[in-house]
């Protein structure tokens, strides 16, 4: 009795295995063609980057420079000094800001008993996420304009004497950013948690009760621990978007008064390629933020598998 090759056993277990899940692969199969003609087919538009486009002309036409856009970028190194340090700081401190506030306010949700409160308090917190961020620039310059309502009670109380120019200033525009961004997704990201906690063994909560074990005891050495995975998962998630500037909000907290302090790598490639027709340039950027991305995400990864002993993605 011959044995049969390993490779060849391998290939028809892989076989077996594709056969059975035939109906799973079909019904992926629109998912996975939709993925490459809006995520991937576009990316031909990469060829931009490497020639001298001028709008209204042949796109495989226009002269060939290579890297030229890309020097260009770095080049400038004031400008390039700026955005990347905005959309970083902006990025970082939202992320270091946010995330344990949305830990604390599932583990908060989590212990409720009130389970009525506990509702209410998850819809309020989460309604924000569904609101535009253009409706969101309109509520805060309502609240912290020069007439606006933050202003008007600070100075009934006496504790300025004259309105701040809270969505005008530079030192003020990071801060503004921050806090608006903690507002709008802190209920929506809560969720994750909530769900990872659901997941947790409730013996494991029982165990530590018999043993004595108080309610901050519990969620130290049981709560905690069991969010570790998904707390990893969301730090990869969130390092793939610290070189993204959140377009939408920041173009919309935007203004020239603050535009040294808000202007980010996305609102960059905007003002580049559609204001000013200079398509070239601005898919250059776009793509030097998309290889920051990709690094800073293996990097995360790296982090996590050295923390916990095993890869996430």
């Amino acid at each position: 009795m011959t044995c049969q090759p390993l490779p060849s056993r391998k290939r028809s277990a892989l076989t077996r295995k594709l056969y059975r899940q035939r109906m799973l692969l079909l019904m992926l199969l629109p998912c996975f063609a939709l993925v490459l003609l809006f995520s991937y087919g576009p990316l031909w538009g990469w060829y931009l980057a490497f020639v001298r486009y001028k709008p209204g002309s042949a796109i495989l036409g226009a002269p060939w420079v290579g890297l030229d856009n890309f020097k260009k970028f770095l080049a400038q190194s004031l400008d390039f000094g700026k955005v990347i340090r905005n959309t970083l700081v902006v990025n970082i401190a939202s992320l270091a800001v946010s995330m344990p506030c949305e830990i604390t306010l599932a583990v908060i949700l989590y212990e409720l008993r009130f389970k009525r409160y506990k509702r209410v308090v998850q819809t309020i917190s989460y309604l924000p996420y569904f609101i535009s961020w253009v409706i969101v620039g309109g509520v805060f310059f309502q609240f912290f304009s020069i007439q606006g309502v933050v202003n008007n009670l600070l100075m009934a109380t006496g504790l300025i004497d004259t309105p701040i120019m809270f969505l005008g200033l530079p030192s003020t525009a990071w801060p503004m950013l921050i806090f608006s961004r903690l507002w709008k997704n802190l209920g929506w990201s809560t969720i994750v948690y909530l769900g990872a906690m659901g997941s947790i063994d409730p013996s494991l909560y029982e165990a530590a009760y018999v043993d004595g074990a108080k309610r901050w005891a519990r969620i130290w050495h049981i709560t905690l621990p069991g969010l570790v995975p998904t707390i990893s998962v969301m730090l990869i998630l969130a390092a793939g978007g610290l070189i993204n500037g959140a377009f939408d909000q920041v173009y919309v907290f935007q203004n020239p008064a603050n535009l040294d302090y808000c202007d980010t790598i996305d609102t960059m490639v905007y003002r580049m390629g559609l204001q000013n027709a200079n398509f070239s340039y601005a898919t250059a950027i776009g793509m030097f933020n998309n290889f920051v991305s990709i690094i800073l995400m293996v990097l995360v990864n790296g982090l996590v598998k050295r923390i916990n002993g095993r890869s996430l993605i």
